[in-house]
């Protein structure tokens, strides 16, 4: 694999650590945010090829496969070898040339699997995954556990940034989250709290099995939750789909269960914007598949529950 520096005097050291810090973003969804870090050591006009594989993957699951396109190309000329960037263009002419049929969410699930899935899980979700007959590149993996092991121990050695406590004893922080949960309060889904982020899921289905298609009561919950998402302020969120651990029947117009995850966090995405007034572009998108579903495969009942998505709400800082 052929490494190039990145901007005129960047530090590759620095280059290295924003693109691991970006890798991260995206698994959690938050394409902006990965995006800007790739910004900062170049962007499309890096000549580092482990930016410009990040950064078209990353345009891949927003939808924009022209960007992505271009980026990769730009890989290819640096990088002759780089089977990622092949295998992405390659993907990207099957879709534009009409060899798979389908409205647009299903053009967006497709594009999600161009994304970079090596490295697993990151805070609890997963990337759509690889498909069967597509294997990993050992190389590009080893890079990415190379890269999470340092931006970790660059983590490790930097201590959080203060968050000052409140009069009863909480940290600011605590207490937007704790504020956002109570917001959120229905007994149509239950809300979570970790440290920077309020997690929903549903109590019901969302999702007909199978497909991005909601139940009936799914729209309404997802409007429901809509409503009190609107009236925040100073907060991210990010749509998670997720699927049971059955497969697509055969001739769905998915081909695996992480394409049927992002078409439904997809579908949700909208209606939740159109619900609370959010910009569409404004909600980071992400397919669980069938990794770590909300309930445990146990029964039909928790299978049916896991036609769904959960939504994370990020307090920002």
């Amino acid at each position: 694999m052929v490494e190039a520096a990145g901007p005129a005097g960047a530090d590759p050291a620095a280059v290295r650590t924003a693109v691991a810090d970006a890798a991260l973003h995206a698994r959690a969804g938050r394409y902006d945010a990965a995006r800007h870090l790739l910004d900062g050591v170049g962007g499309e006009d890096s000549d580092d090829v482990a930016v410009l594989d990040l950064l078209a993957r990353v345009h891949a699951q927003r939808g924009d496969l022209v960007r992505a396109d271009a980026c990769w190309a730009r890989v290819e000329r640096l990088d002759p070898e780089h089977a990622g960037a092949a295998d992405g263009r390659r993907r990207i002419r099957t879709l534009w040339s009409g060899k798979r049929t389908g409205g647009g969410l299903a053009l967006g699930a497709a594009a999600a699997c161009l994304l970079l899935a090596g490295g697993g899980v990151v805070t609890g979700w997963a990337l759509a995954s690889r498909p069967a007959d597509q294997q990993a590149d050992p190389a590009v993996a080893q890079e990415l556990a190379e890269l999470r092991h340092e931006l970790n121990q660059i983590r490790t050695a930097t201590p959080p940034p203060s968050d000052e406590a409140t009069p009863d004893g909480t940290t600011s922080r605590e207490a937007a989250l704790r504020a956002v949960r109570d917001a959120l309060g229905d007994r149509r889904w239950t809300t979570t709290l970790d440290a920077r982020t309020v997690l929903v899921t549903f109590r019901e289905p969302v999702f007909e099995a199978g497909g991005a298609e909601t139940s009936r009561s799914g729209a309404d919950v997802l409007t429901g939750l809509a409503g009190p998402l609107g009236d925040l302020k100073d907060v991210e969120v990010t749509v998670i789909g997720h699927t049971s651990d059955t497969a697509p029947v055969p001739g769905s117009r998915y081909r695996d269960n992480a394409e049927v995850s992002l078409a439904r966090a997809l579908a949700a995405a909208q209606v939740i914007s159109s619900g609370s007034g959010i910009p569409l572009s404004a909600i980071d998108v992400a397919g669980a598949g069938d990794v770590d579903p909300p309930y445990p495969n146990t029964d039909e009942a928790n299978r049916a529950r896991n036609q769904t998505v959960t939504v994370a709400i990020e307090v920002v800082p």
